[in-house]
């Protein structure tokens, strides 16, 4: 029996390693395959709405600069950015660069970007401080506008992913075509994308950079967390992402691969929707923050990796006041006298929605067992990421709780509290609380325009309302756990969620 089982499994490996995609570790290797938990929701910079989309589009667009893991920024498309005063921009871009399609890059391409960024549903609030009449394209290779009113986010806001410069005439002649068939000017080009499944991109021929270690790229879309391990240990992929807590033990105990952790800019929070429900009432919001002991849901989780959230920014990121705050003690008989003063009757029965990524199931079942205690039933609902998302953001949304992440691709104060807590992006990602307060919301416009020396003072009262309110329970800041092949390098994974992979060679 045991040599039919040997047999058998010989087998399956020779089938796997047959089957393309394999991470061979010989020294011709010539693709890196990377197994993460979801797909991309389109390939178009200002419709994606994820780091799983950001992970592949990096690979295939250029921004104009780009933020590094270390925090520094780079020069990327532009050769330089000027700013004459507070309203006004010069770019001056590279010489001699193409798109994959072999047209070259203009001034007119990157105009036509921002405008079109400016006026997307998604990331129109980055780019809204654009005069959209004062673009200059004379030069073919400088690009002259002015912003409507003083941005001190907007020079790093062009680092942003939705910011990714496209071919102007492809995209006027086809508006809905960079969805499935992105141009870039970045080191690879779209293959085949077999939607939840898998996504190959080859190198561009027409790259104006340095030519990768490899010259194909494929992203496999496992969901499940052992799955995406399996395929690690196994060989069949090169990095295998969001590994689970659980299983980083024995990523980082097997010899042929090493284990990436590092604190991301993410915030993990369960967001409580405001306009319909027990969670009208800030009583049943207050009782939420004492019902819940996150350290317990961290360690059994994510076995200790992250830090407890005490509020809605996280502390890598500049004007977080989160540091200076104590994380609030569980305290269940204060929750219960809550949500008694809110008219919460014991035994009602709330929804919470999550990702059926494991960890966030398994967080979910801990916070339903917690929340037992002071008399509520909870109805847990898991489903695939891009349905989630979807159903978060229907206007009949039947949610009362959800589980979330969102790191901010701007790394300031003002991306976190605008597109999780402002009016305007009620019932958009991350705001399926369909939270908004104009007191807050004038606060985190007036930090936008602020000089930097009363920047700090706004964000820290726009933060403490936040905390005040309780639209959401901060759970956690995020810690990255990535495991890899040991002969991966040059591999230093960003904070933001979010990687350009292309820099990696092999050992």
């Amino acid at each position: 029996m045991k040599k039919r089982l040997m047999a058998m499994f010989m087998a399956m490996a020779l089938i796997l390693t047959a089957c393309g995609g394999s991470a061979s570790k010989g020294g011709d290797k010539d693709s890196l395959v990377i197994a993460q938990a979801s797909d991309a929701e389109s390939m178009d910079p200002i419709i994606q709405n994820s780091i799983y989309a950001e992970n592949i589009i990096k690979q295939i667009y250029d921004t104009l600069l780009v933020r590094k893991p270390d925090g520094t920024m780079e020069n990327r498309l532009a050769e330089s950015i000027e700013q004459p005063d507070d309203l006004s921009y010069v770019i001056k871009l590279r010489e001699g660069v193409k798109f994959s399609n072999g047209e070259e890059l203009t001034s007119e391409d990157v105009a036509f970007t921002l405008n079109r960024a400016a006026q997307s549903d998604a990331y129109g609030y980055i780019y809204k401080q654009i005069d959209p009449n004062s673009y200059d394209t004379s030069d073919p290779l400088v690009l002259k506008f002015k912003l409507t009113e003083p941005d001190a986010t907007f020079t790093a806001a062009l680092a942003h992913p939705a910011a990714s410069i496209v071919d102007k005439t492809t995209t006027e002649a086809d508006p809905e075509s960079l969805g499935t068939k992105p141009i870039g000017t970045g080191p690879f080009k779209l293959d085949d994308w077999k939607k939840l499944d898998n996504t190959t991109l080859s190198y561009n021929e027409n790259y104006w950079g340095e030519k990768p270690a490899f010259s194909q790229m494929i992203f496999r879309i496992i969901p499940e967390d052992s799955n995406r391990l399996i395929e690690l240990d196994s060989g069949q992929a090169d990095i295998a992402m969001e590994v689970a807590p659980n299983d980083a033990t024995k990523v980082e105990e097997n010899e042929d691969l090493t284990l990436y952790t590092k604190l991301d800019n993410s915030v993990h929070f369960m967001g409580l929707t405001v306009d319909k429900g027990i969670f009208q009432n800030p009583k049943a919001r207050e009782a939420m923050t004492y019902a819940l002991d996150m350290q317990a849901i961290i360690d059994a989780v994510y076995m200790g990796h992250g830090k407890v959230a005490t509020g809605p920014v996280n502390p890598n990121i500049p004007y977080s006041i989160s540091d200076s705050i104590e994380p609030t003690k569980r305290d269940v008989e204060k929750a219960k006298a809550l949500l008694k003063e809110a008219g919460v009757k014991e035994g009602d029965t709330i929804k919470l929605y999550c990702h059926d990524q494991q960890s966030r199931v398994d967080m979910a079942t801990i916070i339903q067992s917690q929340l037992k205690d002071v008399g509520l039933n909870v109805e847990i609902n898991s489903m695939e990421w891009n349905t989630y998302m979807s159903t978060l953001a229907r206007p009949d949304h039947d949610h009362d709780m959800f589980l979330m992440s969102w790191s901010p691709s701007v790394v300031d104060a003002h991306y976190p509290l605008y597109a999780t807590y402002h009016s305007d992006k009620k019932g958009t990602g991350p705001n399926f609380m369909f939270y908004g307060n104009p007191a807050l919301d004038a606060l985190i416009e007036k930090g936008l325009r602020a000089p930097e020396k009363d920047r700090a003072t706004i964000y820290k009262e726009a933060q403490e309302l936040v905390i005040k309110e309780h639209p959401a329970i901060f759970a956690l800041y995020g810690e990255q756990i990535i495991g890899a092949q040991k002969n991966i390098k040059n591999f230093d994974p960003d904070p933001s969620g979010s990687n350009e992979f292309y820099h990696i060679t092999f050992e």
